[in-house]
C-alpha cells in the first residue's frame, strides 16, 4: 500500500496589524499540501525557528498517522512541550496533517472526529469594539454588531487594567458595560472577558456587579490563569459562569480546574494546546465533567476552519468566538481561499474536504518582519488592536 511522506514545512508568518499570523502546509512526495497555522502571541518567529530543531519529527514520517506523531514530538522535546512555542508548532503541523488526511479522502475533517453533531455552529462576536473612542461609541458598536444577526457579544471593558483596578478604571468598565447592556438588551447574551487581569478581590467585586444582569453569559479568565485556586474561590461564590483555558497547554492543564470546579466553559484555543486530536480529547474531558466547551480562537482565518471542524462534532459545545468579520484587515481575504459564512449568529461547517481553506500565493505580499510588533494587552489603547 501507497504510503504518504512528507517532504517539506513551509511557514509563512503575516502581518496581521494586531497578533502576526503563522500560517503552515506540509507537502508530500506526490505534492499534496495540508494547511494549518500555528500563531502564537509575541512568539511568531521563535515558532519558524523551532523547525530548525525538530523538523525532522515530521519531515520523512506518515502525516496521516496522527497519534504516533503527537507522542514523538512530546517525548523529543523532554518537557513534554511545557512551552508555547513547542506546543503551537506542533499543533499547527498537526491540523495539517488533519487537512492532508481529508483531502486524501475527499472528506471534512469532521468525517474522521466522530462526524457531524451539528450543520451550523453559533458564535460572538468579538472584535467589533475597535473603533471605539467613548462609552458611548461602545453601545453603538455592540448595537450594530447585533444587526448583523449576532446574539452574543464579547468584550473587555478593563482598559489596561492589571491587579486592582483604582476608582476611576472601575467606574469606566462599568459605564462601558451599561452603555453595551443599554444599547442591545437583555436579549443578547454579553460576556465579559477578564483577561487574568484581576486578583481575587478584584475579581469578585467585579463578579458581583455583573450579577445584576441576567444575560451575562461568563466571566472570563477573572484571575490570573495560574490561580487555579483563586479561580474555583469566584466560580463557587458567584451565580456568574467562569469561562478559561486559552493560556492552558495540552489537556493536563485542565485536569485540576475540572477537579475544583473552577470553571463552568473550558475555552482551549486548538493551535494553542496541542491541535484537533488534543482538543477533542478536552472537550470528552469537560463532557464528563457537564462542562461546556467553547474553543478560544483569536488568531487567523485558518484556525477559524480549523476549529468550526472540531465544533461541530462536540457534543457539549455551547459557543464559538468569531473575530473574522470585524477585527481583520480585509486583506485577508486575499490571502486564503475561502471565508467563513456567517448566517443569523451561527456558522455555517463547511463540507470541503480537509478543513475547507487553503493558503494563496498572495500570502507573499504580506509577509511580516521584526518591525510588526504584536500589540499589548495592558497598555492604553490595545482595544482597537492595530486599527486606527
Amino acid at each position: 500500500m501507497y504510503e504518504q511522506k512528507v517532504t517539506d514545512v513551509r511557514t509563512y508568518i503575516v502581518r496581521n496589524p494586531w497578533k502576526k499570523w503563522v500560517f503552515l502546509e506540509l507537502v508530500t512526495a506526490d505534492g499534496s499540501i495540508g494547511t494549518g497555522e500555528a500563531t502564537v502571541f509575541s512568539g511568531q518567529f521563535s515558532v519558524q525557528e523551532r523547525l530548525r530543531d525538530l523538523g525532522d519529527l515530521i519531515i520523512g514520517s506518515n502525516p496521516f498517522n496522527i497519534e504516533d506523531f503527537l507522542s514523538r514530538w512530546m517525548l523529543r522535546t523532554f518537557n513534554r512541550s511545557k512551552d508555547l512555542i513547542s506546543i503551537a508548532l506542533m499543533s499547527g503541523i498537526e491540523c495539517a496533517a488533519w487537512d492532508l488526511l481529508g483531502k486524501s479522502y475527499g472528506a471534512p475533517v469532521y468525517t474522521f472526529l466522530g462526524g457531524k453533531f451539528r450543520d451550523r455552529i453559533p458564535v460572538y462576536a468579538n472584535g467589533w469594539y475597535t473603533s471605539a473612542n467613548s462609552v458611548d461609541d461602545w453601545g453603538k458598536l455592540a448595537k450594530q454588531a447585533v444587526s448583523k444577526g449576532y446574539k452574543s457579544l464579547k468584550f473587555d471593558p478593563f482598559g489596561a487594567g492589571s491587579g486592582f483596578l483604582n476608582n476611576e478604571e472601575y467606574s469606566k468598565a462599568v459605564s462601558i458595560i451599561e452603555s453595551v447592556q443599554n444599547s442591545v438588551g437583555e436579549k443578547v447574551e454579553l460576556l465579559i472577558e477578564g483577561h487574568g487581569r484581576f486578583n481575587r478581590s478584584t475579581a469578585m467585586k467585579i463578579a458581583r456587579y455583573l450579577e445584576r444582569y441576567e444575560n451575562v453569559g461568563w466571566f472570563e479568565e477573572p484571575v490570573v490563569p495560574e490561580d487555579i485556586e483563586g479561580m474555583a474561590v469566584i466560580s463557587k461564590s458567584t451565580k456568574i459562569p467562569v469561562a478559561a483555558g486559552e493560556r492552558f497547554i495540552t489537556r493536563y492543564d485542565f485536569m485540576r480546574p475540572f477537579e475544583l470546579g473552577a470553571i463552568s466553559v473550558a475555552q482551549p484555543d486548538i493551535i494553542n494546546t496541542g491541535g484537533i486530536l488534543e482538543a477533542k480529547k478536552i472537550a470528552a474531558m469537560a463532557e464528563a465533567y457537564n462542562i461546556g466547551f467553547a474553543p478560544h480562537q483569536a488568531e487567523g482565518p485558518i484556525n477559524t476552519f480549523i476549529t468550526a471542524q472540531l465544533d461541530a462534532t462536540v457534543p457539549n459545545l455551547k459557543i464559538q468566538e468569531m473575530f473574522d468579520e470585524f477585527a481583520y484587515p480585509e486583506w485577508a481575504w486575499d490571502i486564503v481561499s475561502n471565508r467563513p459564512k456567517i448566517v443569523d449568529g451561527y456558522e455555517i461547517v463547511s463540507d470541503k474536504p480537509g478543513i475547507g481553506i487553503e493558503i494563496k500565493d498572495k500570502v507573499k505580499d504580506y509577509i511580516a518582519n521584526e518591525q510588526n510588533k504584536d500589540f499589548n494587552l495592558f497598555s492604553e489603547g490595545w482595544e482597537k488592536r492595530g486599527f486606527k
